[in-house]
């Protein structure tokens, strides 16, 4: 799967757990810019499933340095909808960093065009207590 990448990203891993025996897998990927600039993480939006199921994609900007910086982009209920979010983010991404001063305002760039609408913000969810 890691064929269909942009040519400037690679996968840096991927781990799957199992909080306990007869649960479902839960599952990490994490893809890295050849820069070593900006990292994309998929990972499980909490480890206790019901507290908040689904997945987040968040991406950290110079990663191990003191000054790095992480954000989530996008949540989503599957592993494989939050993958398609992080190509797109990457295909973005791409499109706009053209050098290493770029790479701050294309993770800006790539971020705003991955939110998600704000057509619904204002709609009253029932809720059953």
């Amino acid at each position: 799967m890691t064929e269909d990448l942009p040519s400037a990203w690679c996968c840096d891993g991927t781990d799957t757990y199992r909080p306990t025996p007869g649960a479902r897998p839960r599952r990490f990927t994490t893809y890295v810019h050849d820069t070593g600039d900006v990292s994309l993480r998929i990972a499980p939006a909490t480890l206790a499933a019901l507290e908040r199921p689904g997945y987040e994609l968040a991406v950290t900007t110079f990663p191990g340095l003191e000054f790095e910086q992480r954000e989530v982009v996008r949540t989503a209920t599957t592993h494989e909808s939050c993958d398609r979010f992080a190509r797109k983010f990457m295909s973005l991404f791409e499109g706009v960093c053209e050098r290493p001063a770029d790479v701050e305002s294309a993770v800006a760039y790539a971020t705003e065009h991955l939110k998600p609408s704000s057509a619904n913000d204002d709609v009253v969810v029932p809720t059953t207590e």
